[in-house]
């Protein structure tokens, strides 16, 4: 039996095109920005650290781009959704999600709070298989639904940090990321997803936890280090350890301000 492998060639014009008119989404920081060249649609984007100070403003600051207008301000002018991973049980660990501290983000940024709540959707999940069972539902909303341009996973390493059986764990959160990262692809949206870092492991630069399955599936990775604790305008270092296009290791300061009683990247 023939068994050969079929596939399209595509000219360096075609594919330089397709690159130039592919969407990109502010990051809200000037600096991110530069190391990263923005949000682009269709890539799995990595953020982690140990500090969930830069990861809750990231999450907020990223669904309010989302919906802001494309020419000048560089949003994506499109619906977001984030599964956020969070504790049932304690309903602190879930602030990074608070409609009024998304209010606030949506008010320095510009735009009426209620155009971006019309133009989200928020998924929880409580445990490993719940994850799962939302990782399935949110694919069938951004297959049926071409107006989600942005998935954002909030605290994806959450439940394998916590799971006493790591292989299983990283089996299903390779399951999610799989279905996750196909549609996404599939449907041009970006996926952003942030997690924690690897404290046990050696080297300057940690590596995310979660398993070697999801360092090779993302396109771009940042890993981020808080610079001091005594400053009063928190500030990061933030670190490119992975992008298709730039050249890795690259580092650029990154600053947080407060606005509200929330903190937003600067």
């Amino acid at each position: 039996m023939d068994n050969q492998i079929s596939f399209e060639m595509h000219s360096a014009l075609e594919q330089f095109n397709e690159h130039r008119n592919t969407l990109k989404m502010t990051t809200g920081s000037a600096d991110l920005d530069s190391l990263i060249d923005g949000v682009q649609e269709g890539l799995f984007y990595l953020f982690y650290a140990n500090n969930h100070v830069v990861l809750d403003a990231i999450v907020y600051t990223f669904l309010v781009n989302c919906v802001l207008p494309i020419k000048q301000r560089h949003g994506f002018e499109s619906m977001g959704v984030c599964l956020n991973n969070a504790d049932y049980y304690d309903q602190r660990k879930t602030a990074a999600l608070n409609p009024e501290k998304i209010g606030v983000a949506a008010k320095c940024a510009g735009i009426d709070p209620k155009i971006v709540f019309k133009n989200l959707y928020v998924h929880p999940a409580y445990n490993q298989q719940h994850q799962l069972t939302v990782a399935e539902q949110v694919t069938d909303l951004i297959e049926s639904n071409n107006n989600v341009k942005l998935l954002i996973v909030n605290n994806v390493t959450k439940f394998f940090k916590e799971s006493k059986n790591k292989m299983e764990a990283a089996n299903i959160l390779k399951h999610v990321i799989g279905i996750l990262g196909k549609v996404c692809t599939r449907n041009k949206v970006a996926l952003v997803c942030t997690g924690n870092a690897n404290t046990t492991a050696r080297g300057i630069i940690p590596r995310p936890i979660g398993g070697i399955y999801l360092k090779h599936a993302a396109n771009v990775i940042v890993h981020f280090k808080e610079f001091s604790k005594t400053s009063a305008i928190p500030s990061f270092k933030a670190t490119l350890i992975k992008h298709q296009y730039t050249k890795t290791p690259k580092s650029a300061a990154l600053y947080v301000r407060k606005a509200g009683g929330m903190m937003l990247l600067d």
